[in-house]
């Protein structure tokens, strides 16, 4: 039976400043700002950050996702770019529902639309912005 290539250990909430003064946002930004693989227990880990403009400064909630790298020969075959983005894409809809939980005792609540981020480019950051249609 084939063994699955990294299993999720899970995911935390670093670091946030949300500020809310009843305004809509109007852009919603998302960056993988750091990964890095500890050889030694076979550990990816990528830090993501979050950001909004809620307020006239800017809110954002920083999380780090750790996995177990079950198969090197997976791993290794992944450029830079699509390792991030893979990874990214396992933990995404938690952090979306956390982000949320967060942030919907005001009004608006910051929604993430659904995306499929696999194939985002996380040289730089991602910005989603809002249009009045």
């Amino acid at each position: 039976m084939a063994q699955v290539a990294y299993d999720l250990i899970g995911y935390s909430l670093n670091e946030a400043k949300f500020i809310n003064k009843q305004k809509e946002n109007t852009y919603i930004g998302i960056s993988v700002i750091a990964d890095y693989f500890n050889k030694d227990n076979n550990e990816y880990s990528i830090i993501i950050r979050v950001t909004s403009d809620f307020a006239d400064e800017e809110s954002y909630f920083v999380f780090q996702a750790s996995y177990t790298i079950n198969d090197l020969n997976y791993y290794n075959s992944l450029d830079k770019n699509m390792r991030k983005s893979i990874f990214f894409s396992t933990v995404f809809p938690f952090i979306r529902e956390k982000i949320y939980s967060i942030t919907s005792g005001s009004v608006p609540g910051l929604l993430i639309p659904t995306i499929d981020v696999r194939l985002i480019n996380f040289d730089k950051e991602l910005r989603l912005i809002k249009q009045n249609l």
